[in-house]
């Protein structure tokens, strides 16, 4: 599917904004550490454009709540599990050493309350101008990188940050 394509799939009551940057998405599999024997959850999967360039891991399950991609997903990213549904809720659920996370910055803010209560490795988000202080003494927090602009199809208009968040324990 060419960014054309993805721009068209794109609904802005969802701000949907499809990561298409090469750079950027190595920057974000480079913070995320995944390793091979890593169960890897997207919430916020999209038409699947981060989740293609997955590196391998032992399972990748991702999560859309957009039904009009639900099928896209499962084209796109055949050895994916394609899960429809709300991003807060499956995080609890589903078992994951690896978060990624391309939520409107709302979502997002909720996300990362529930964060310190679940029992994964390392997750990498885009958000917004959220403030992290409140996290750090469960986690190491560091920006990775900052997308906005042509790093998306359609062109996201404002700018987001790419954070990870380690677990200190471990």
């Amino acid at each position: 599917m060419n960014n054309d394509e993805l721009g068209l799939l794109a609904d802005p009551t969802f701000e949907q904004y499809f990561l298409v940057s090469p750079e950027k998405l190595t920057l974000i599999f480079d913070a995320a550490g995944i390793r091979p024997e890593d169960k890897v959850l997207e919430v916020g999967a999209g038409a699947g454009t981060v989740a293609r360039h997955m590196p391998p891991c032992q399972s990748l399950t991702v999560v859309e709540l957009d039904t009009r991609l639900t099928e896209l997903l499962r084209q796109a990213v055949p050895h994916a599990t394609v899960l429809q549904g709300d991003a807060l809720r499956l995080v609890r659920e589903l078992p994951h050493d690896v978060l990624i996370g391309n939520l409107p910055n709302v979502v997002t803010e909720s996300l990362i309350d529930v964060l310190p209560g679940l029992p994964f490795r390392t997750a990498v988000l885009a958000t917004g101008h959220t403030n992290f202080d409140h996290l750090r003494p469960t986690f190491e927090v560091s920006e990775v990188t900052t997308i906005s602009g042509s790093d998306f199809t359609p062109p996201q208009p404002s700018v987001s940050r790419v954070v990870k968040l380690a677990r200190r324990d471990g």
